[in-house]
């Protein structure tokens, strides 16, 4: 039997889906015709099936078993849904005639179709012939807006023949499951069918906790499996939403009379959903967040007896999709539960990048490696994932040749249509970006030639550049990030060509148009705009407003660079810049190229910044928290945006001012630092570096994967500390002992004062409440210290003293703990 299909699937051809060239024997149709008039004649009588009917019956039935002769599996097929067809539309549409319609004997026409389809391999058909997979998928859709089944959706189905009616529809529902398996759909391509998908949506809402008949339960698991089915490819999410996908699920996971196999599929439902940026929105407006930990809450809970066996599968689609939905920082839950959730991310990804056909478990290689790649952008988790993570029965030695092997193998999904192959390889190349800003992997990233000829090869890949793939907003795109790959290796540094771009002009036709200003280009000052491209309209409207003063000559991309691969003019235009702008949100944090800006400006170059939040919730933390220390920020959203323009050109001058008239340095060749003008906000502390040489920047020169989340001064450029060598160990320290730490240490004496630590124990763990955020305990004492004082607490008095709490943590006997993890409740 399986050589017989094996040969099957070599022959199968595509054949039209008119019923007049699809094989179907003319004798068919008139039967149905036949059938249909002695039936109606019927109706006014009221009388049930005699002879007549009975002998038309067994007719079509032998016909039909008679299409199983044919000689491909695709004519049969044809031939048996054309018959489907029939049958609907010239028998069952009939009305008044329920004594006959219901009959077991009319109804056994059905059984004898689906008895001869189910004899076809169509799976090993449709995965042979993608293209007839999808004819009958459209086929079958077309089914579902025939009037029986609408009535049936609409409760208008007699009772007599409910049963029957469920029957078809699941048998219909399971065909298009099967179809969709092999097809890879376009967008808005099943915009035509929103009704009957709603339609669909809404039987299952009413009937969704109605088990008094036999057939309901299966039926609502079709439907509910066919809608998960399609939501699976994230093209079609919009769609989704449109049949109001979205709220019904939030609707039905939210019930806890619900059979968990219905909230089961809801949770991959929501998941699926949450791939997609508009479906992250719609859910989150929906307060999806919410209604996921009460879920958890009711469900998940691993105290709770009698657990399913579903559930570790259930933990890990949770935390997927509320990664998706939400910011690691957000969440508070305890680590060792975080890491087996890495495992199991990482654990997915390897099984499914392994197998043939990229699935494991039901999920796409895609699923896990898209959520990775989010997670990813924290180094807390990167590190924990790259250097811990359990992973059983993986082929390659290390993670990162893992990722690196995975992308090759998706090098081709450029020239294919398939979306999700796409949709993996631009996912696979945001966690190698986010990879390779850590020097301790550089070594083992540049050891893969295959890997650096494939990102090479796409560099220059016109197909990377016109490639239409969807790409979920905390993506870059293949070429961006594949230059930003190339550029963290070293292989295609702006910096290693900085002489060659030095002979050039520095001044364009665009620059001799500015130069008709006023004011000449020469003597204003040179600013170049940081940002995310998620902020556009609010840049827009800040270099507008800067514009207006003919001091400053601004730089922002959207106004030099007309293509979207701009590193080498960004890099450049971060060298001419006098002063840089960081417009900080969340979306600027997790982006990759807006860390590779301030890491160029800021590590390697050592260039004047200014810190500027666009909206006042956001406070800067990990990467960039640790990079924006020094110079003071301004914030946009507490006071009206002119008057806050207004306060960042006082400082942009007013700081040039300062600078010029510092004497100089007594360190030859010294760049330019950073301003250290009094603030009063901070995320993260580190010295300003003084090293000369212009270097790329060096992630381990800012954090130590250490279990703390207080920033780790780097012992080759620490100053020298104040504190003097501690003669009893911490914990014995006494009120006077912690006092003369104070002034060892050079602390403000007014926040000094505020604290009143009796024991060396006291202040180590205080110690551990600056941990997770300490900007949040400066925040809180910065309060204190004003009601107490009645003036600022800056912070650069803040930071000493968070610095030397550090050194006390340090001072401590080092624990072999695991790296400190963002969570995920």
């Amino acid at each position: 039997m399986a050589e017989s299909r094996k040969t099957q699937r070599r022959t199968t051809q595509e054949v039209p889906t008119s019923t007049k060239t699809t094989g179907l024997p003319n004798d068919l149709p008139t039967l149905f015709s036949n059938l249909r008039q002695i039936v109606l004649k019927k109706a006014k009588d009221d009388e049930p099936i005699d002879s007549t009917i009975f002998q038309y019956i067994e007719l079509i039935k032998n016909k039909i078993r008679d299409l199983t002769k044919l000689t491909q599996p695709t004519e049969i097929f044809d031939a048996l849904q054309a018959t489907l067809k029939l049958y609907i539309n010239d028998i069952l549409s009939i009305k008044n005639v329920l004594n006959i319609l219901s009959s077991s004997l009319l109804q056994e026409i059905f059984t004898t179709l689906d008895d001869a389809e189910e004899n076809l391999d169509l799976a090993g058909v449709f995965q042979n012939n993608p293209k007839y997979a999808r004819t009958v998928c459209f086929r079958s859709f077309e089914l579902l807006a025939l009037s029986i089944i609408t009535d049936f959706l609409n409760e208008k189905c007699p009772i007599e023949l409910f049963s029957h009616t469920a029957r078809i529809l699941q048998g219909i529902i399971y065909r298009i499951l099967t179809t969709v398996e092999c097809i890879v759909f376009k967008k808005n391509e099943l915009k035509n069918f929103i009704p009957n998908i709603r339609l669909l949506l809404e039987y299952v809402d009413r009937n969704k906790q109605n088990v008094h008949h036999s057939n309901m339960p299966e039926l609502i698991k079709a439907i509910l499996n066919f809608i998960w089915s399609l939501v699976d490819d994230t093209s079609l999410v919009p769609t989704l939403i449109e049949t109001n996908c979205p709220e019904y699920v939030l609707r039905w996971i939210s019930m806890e009379d619900l059979p968990l196999t219905i909230q089961r599929v809801c949770l991959h439902i929501i998941e699926n959903l949450a791939r997609h940026e508009k479906g992250v929105k719609v859910l989150n407006n929906a307060n999806c967040l919410a209604i996921l930990l009460n879920f958890k809450k009711r469900v998940l809970d691993p105290n709770k007896t009698n657990q399913d066996d579903v559930y570790p599968e259930l933990r890990l689609v949770y935390c997927m999709a509320v990664s998706l939905l939400a910011e690691p920082k957000e969440n508070r839950e305890d680590l060792d539960y975080l890491r087996k959730i890495l495992d199991q991310l990482m654990q997915l990804a390897v099984d499914a990048g392994q197998s043939v056909n990229y699935k494991y478990g039901g999920f796409h290689v895609s699923e896990p490696i898209l959520v990775l790649t989010k997670l990813c952008v924290h180094d807390e988790i990167l590190k924990y994932v790259l250097n811990e993570s359990n992973v059983k029965g993986m082929e390659a030695k290390t993670k990162i040749e893992f990722f690196c092997k995975l992308l090759t193998k998706f090098r081709g999904a450029l020239a294919s249509d398939d979306d999700l192959d796409q949709l993996t390889l631009i996912a696979l190349f945001n966690i190698l970006w986010s990879i390779s800003f850590h020097d301790e992997y550089i070594d083992e990233l540049k050891s893969y030639p295959k890997f650096l000829i494939t990102v090479k090869s796409l560099v220059i890949d016109d197909g990377a550049n016109t490639v239409e793939q969807y790409i979920p907003r905390p993506l870059s795109s293949l070429t961006k990030a594949a230059n930003g790959v190339l550029w963290n290796l070293d292989e295609n540094n702006p910096g290693i060509n900085k002489k060659t771009r030095a002979t050039r002009s520095t001044v364009d036709p665009d620059t001799q148009a500015l130069n008709q200003s006023g004011t000449s280009r020469v003597h204003r000052m040179h600013v170049m705009v940081s940002y995310s491209h998620a902020d556009s309209d609010f840049c827009h409207q800040f270099v507008d407003a800067l514009q207006k003063d003919k001091r400053l000559d601004i730089w922002v991309d959207f106004a030099y660079c007309h293509t979207e691969d701009l590193w080498e003019e960004i890099g450049e235009a971060i060298e001419k810049a006098d002063l840089l702008l960081f417009l900080m949100s969340k979306d600027y944090q997790d982006s990759k190229s807006c860390r590779q800006e301030v890491m160029y400006a800021k590590d390697s170059l050592k260039k004047r910044f200014i810190p500027i939040y666009v909206k006042k919730e956001f406070t800067a933390t990990g990467w960039l928290g640790v990079r924006i220390v020094g110079p003071q920020y301004i914030r946009f959203g507490k006071k009206p945006f002119d008057e806050t323009v207004n306060e960042l050109l006082k400082l942009i001058f007013e700081d040039k001012t300062q600078q010029e008239n510092k004497p100089s340095s007594t360190t030859e060749n010294k760049p330019p630092s950073v301003t250290e003008t009094k603030s009063p906000s901070v995320t993260e502390t580190k010295p300003v570096e003084t090293t000369t040489q212009q270097t790329k920047p060096n992630e381990n020169n800012l954090t130590k994967p250490d279990e703390n989340n207080l920033t780790k001064l780097d012992e080759k450029n620490q100053p020298e500390s104040n504190a003097k060598p501690l003669k009893k160990p911490v914990e014995k320290w006494t009120k006077k002992d912690i006092t003369q730490w104070f002034s060892d240490n050079q602390i403000d004496q007014q926040l000094s004062n505020i604290y009143d630590f009796k024991y060396g124990t006291d202040l180590l763990l205080y110690g551990e409440c600056l941990r997770p955020d300490w900007q949040i305990e400066y925040n809180d004492v910065k309060q204190r210290y004003h009601e107490k004082y009645q003036k600022q607490l800056y912070r650069d008095q803040f930071v000493p003293f968070v610095r030397a709490v550090n050194e006390l943590q340090t001072l401590k006997p080092k624990s072999k703990s695991k790296s400190k993890l963002c969570t995920i409740s």
